[in-house]
C-alpha cells in the first residue's frame, strides 16, 4: 500500500475519532443541560407546593386524587404527571404554559382556581421551561383515573370561569431570568407567583376574586380556619416580626414565644417552605416585612403578646383530675385539666424545650378570633420538617384520644383563649359544627339560590314585556 493511501487513511480514521468525541461531548452536555434544567425545575415545583395538592393522602407524588374541599363542592386534583393517557404527557409545552398562567387545559376546558394560576400566571418563560422538562423527565409517569370534580350548580358549568378570568385575571409573566433578581424582587416572585401567598392570606370580593389593591395579604377565613393578616402591620400583622424570626417560621413551622403552623400553612411549611434556600427564604422575609401595612382598628397589640409565659408548672393532682365517664358536665378548665394540662401544663407554659409550646404569647390564642384554635383543637397539628416530627392529636369525631363534643371544644376554646390569650371569645357548639364543616358559606355561594330565584324573574319578566311588545305590534298592524 503506497505511503500516501495509508496517510489517507489515517486521516480518515482520525477526522471519524474526533467527529465521534464532539458528537459524544455535544451528546453529553446535552444531558447535563437537562440535568441541570430538570434539577431547577423540581426545585421551582417545590417553591410553587405543586404535590400538596396534586397527591392523595398515600398516593403517589402528583398523581392527584386529592379531593380540595371547597364552598362549591369537592375539586379533584388531577393527575400531573407525563402519563400520556391519564397524566399531562401529551401536553406541549405551550399547552402547559396556558395551563398554568391561564387556567386552561389541553382540551380548552376551564379550570377551577382551587389551581392557583392567577398567581402563576406570573412565572417566568425560563421557569415555565424548567417546570415542564422536570415533569416530563424528571417525574416517573403514572396511569391513574382520578373522579371527576362535580361542583354545585351553576359553579359546575366551566365556561363560566371565562368571565371571571377576565375580571380577575392575574398579573403578566415576569421578564428575564429570576435567578438574576435582586433581594426585594426575588422576594415577590417566589411569595406571589410561586408561592402563591396571596391565594389563602388575601381577602375575597363577592365575586371569590382577590382585593389585591385594597387588602393585599390582609387575612381572610379559610376552609375553616383563619389566613392571618402577614403584611408588617405591628399590631394588626407580623410588624413585630424580625426577618429572621419570619425565616424559621418558613422553614420550621414554630417560634417560640411567637407562632406554630397547623392546617394548610403547616403543610405549605412541611412540603414547601423548609426545602427552599436560605436566600430564597431570606428573600421572602425581606419581601413581606417592606409590603403596605393593612391596619385593624379593634387590634390593641400583637396577637403573639398575650398572656405572660411562665416556667412549666405540671402537677396534674392539682386540682384533681375528673374521671372522663363521670356524667356530669364538665367546665372548660376541666376538660383542660383531663384533656391538656399532660402537655401544656396547668399554666399552659408547655415545655422548656418549647416541643410543646406555650399557650401564652400565641398567636393563635391570641388572636382576634379562635377560627384556628378550635380548628387546632378539633384537627390537631402533624407537621414535619427536616426531620423533626411535630404531633398534637386532634380532639374531634375521628380522634384516637379523645372525642370531644362540640359544645366541649367550645368551652376549651373560651377557656385556653380567656386564661392565655386575648379573651373569652363566647363560642358556641354550633361555631364549632361550622368551622368543622369548612367555615361560613361565602355570600356568592349563600345568595346563589336568591340570586337565581332572581335571575328567573328578571327573565320571566323581559320575555313577558316582549310578548306584549310583539302583540300590540301586530295589533297596529292589522
Amino acid at each position: 500500500m503506497r505511503e500516501g493511501n495509508k496517510a489517507g487513511i489515517r486521516r480518515l480514521f482520525l477526522s471519524a475519532a474526533v467527529a465521534s468525541g464532539v458528537l459524544f461531548g455535544a451528546q453529553s452536555a446535552r444531558a447535563e443541560d437537562q440535568a441541570t434544567t430538570i434539577s431547577r425545575g423540581a426545585y421551582l415545583a417545590t417553591a410553587g407546593d405543586c404535590v400538596a395538592c396534586h397527591t392523595k393522602p398515600g398516593g403517589a407524588p402528583f398523581a392527584g386524587g386529592l379531593v380540595i374541599a371547597s364552598p362549591m363542592g369537592g375539586i379533584v386534583a388531577s393527575n400531573i404527571t407525563p402519563d400520556p393517557d391519564t397524566g399531562i404527557g401529551k401536553y406541549t409545552e405551550e399547552e402547559f404554559a396556558n395551563a398554568l398562567r391561564k387556567g386552561i387545559r389541553r382540551d380548552g376546558a376551564h379550570l377551577f382556581p382551587a389551581m392557583p394560576y392567577t398567581a402563576y400566571s406570573e412565572i417566568a418563560d425560563t421557569d415555565i421551561h424548567a417546570l415542564y422538562v422536570y415533569f416530563m423527565h424528571g417525574v416517573a409517569p403514572l396511569r391513574q383515573d382520578n373522579p371527576k370534580t362535580e361542583l354545585k350548580f351553576p359553579f359546575n358549568i366551566r365556561a363560566m370561569m371565562i368571565s371571571w378570568n377576565l375580571l380577575f385575571a392575574g398579573p403578566p409573566a415576569a421578564k428575564g431570568d429570576p435567578q438574576t433578581y435582586s433581594k426585594i424582587e426575588r422576594g415577590h416572585y417566589l411569595a406571589d407567583a410561586l408561592g402563591h401567598c396571596g391565594t389563602c392570606h388575601t381577602p375575597r370580593n363577592f365575586l371569590m376574586g382577590e382585593r389585591s389593591s385594597s387588602a393585599y395579604l390582609g387575612g381572610t377565613p379559610l376552609a375553616g380556619w383563619y389566613a392571618p393578616n402577614i403584611t408588617p402591620s405591628m399590631n394588626s400583622g407580623i410588624g413585630d416580626w424580625s426577618e429572621d424570626d419570619l425565616v424559621q417560621y418558613l422553614r420550621t413551622g414554630s417560634v417560640p414565644g411567637r407562632a406554630q403552623a397547623a392546617g394548610m400553612m403547616g403543610e405549605a411549611v412541611e412540603h414547601s417552605f423548609s426545602k427552599l434556600t436560605d436566600e430564597d427564604l431570606h428573600a421572602i422575609a425581606a419581601y413581606i416585612r417592606q409590603i403596605p401595612k393593612i391596619e385593624d382598628s379593634q387590634a390593641k397589640q400583637p396577637r403573639d403578646r398575650f398572656g405572660v409565659a411562665v416556667q412549666p408548672i405540671v402537677d396534674l393532682q392539682k386540682p384533681k383530675l375528673d374521671r372522663e365517664d363521670d356524667l356530669f358536665p364538665m367546665d372548660g378548665e376541666r376538660i383542660y385539666v383531663n384533656n391538656c394540662a399532660a402537655c401544656h401544663g396547668l399554666d399552659g407554659a408547655g415545655a422548656a424545650d418549647h416541643f410543646t409550646p406555650s399557650l401564652s404569647s400565641n398567636a393563635v390564642v391570641g388572636a382576634p378570633g379562635a377560627d384556628n384554635l378550635i380548628m387546632a383543637i378539633v384537627n390537631g397539628v402533624d407537621r414535619t420538617t427536616n426531620g423533626h416530627h411535630v404531633l398534637m392529636p386532634g380532639f374531634g369525631p375521628t380522634s384516637d384520644v379523645q372525642r370531644l363534643s362540640d359544645t366541649d371544644v367550645a368551652k376549651l376554646t373560651n377557656y385556653v383563649s380567656g386564661t392565655f390569650g386575648s379573651g373569652d371569645h363566647h363560642v358556641t357548639a354550633q361555631d364549632v359544627k361550622v368551622a368543622r364543616e369548612g367555615g361560613p358559606l361565602p355570600a356568592l355561594v349563600k345568595d346563589m339560590p336568591a340570586l337565581i330565584g332572581a335571575g328567573v324573574i328578571a327573565a320571566f319578566a323581559a320575555m313577558s314585556c316582549l310578548i306584549w311588545w310583539f302583540r300590540r305590534r301586530t295589533q297596529k298592524q292589522k
